[in-house]
């Protein structure tokens, strides 16, 4: 079940896909949800097309938060362990879109270009491409890599590799199993050998 629950972490949140999915049904969700809504908030100053989609991610997060932290019944320790592992996921996540976002822009200013100019060269309209800077929809690999060879910024400050917690302990779960078995078939082994 938490493979279910984690299996997009290492993706790009695309609010625009959380909100065609219709509901939100993770923690990690929830958190993404819950800075992009604030985020467009803040940009809706400047941009008002975006208060919509911030209206939208509202519904979907009271919605959430009505079904899973409204009870009657306290919450189990899980569930509040699980959140703060999402909140602190969704936290590096935010700092490291919004720290590329910044260095995309100013490495364009840099090289005398501007975001219409990396609209077409990415093959967007100019709506998209703020979108793509804004953390509306996901960059695909191919626009990152177009990206990291016109603007010479290293690939690891335009993908987000941070290894989620549930999966790093996975992970290690996984490698001492595979240790404890060679460990166990050494002997064996040995044995084999010395025929």
């Amino acid at each position: 079940m938490a493979q279910n629950k984690w299996s997009h972490t290492l993706n790009e949140t695309d609010i625009r896909s959380m909100i065609r999915k219709g509901e939100l049904t993770s923690e990690i969700e929830l958190e993404r949800a819950s800075r992009a809504a604030r985020f467009l908030r803040l940009q809706s100053k400047s941009q008002p097309e975006l208060e919509s989609l911030e209206e939208e991610l509202g519904l979907l997060i009271r919605k959430y938060e009505s079904i899973h932290w409204s009870g009657k019944e306290p919450v189990p320790d899980s569930q509040i362990i699980e959140s703060d592992l999402a909140e602190a996921q969704a936290d590096a996540e935010f700092r490291f879109f919004i720290s590329r976002r910044e260095l995309i822009l100013s490495k364009l200013k840099t090289k005398g270009l501007k975001q219409n100019d990396l609209a077409g060269i990415l093959a967007h309209n100019k709506s998209y491409t703020s979108e793509l800077l804004n953390g509306i929809r996901a960059f695909s690999t191919k626009d990152l890599i177009v990206i990291h060879k016109l603007l010479d910024i290293k690939l690891e400050d335009l993908f987000f590799t941070q290894i989620p917690h549930e999966v790093e302990e996975r992970i290690k779960s996984t490698l001492g199993k595979i240790s404890d078995s060679k460990a166990k078939s050494q002997p064996r082994l040995l044995e084999i050998a010395a025929k």
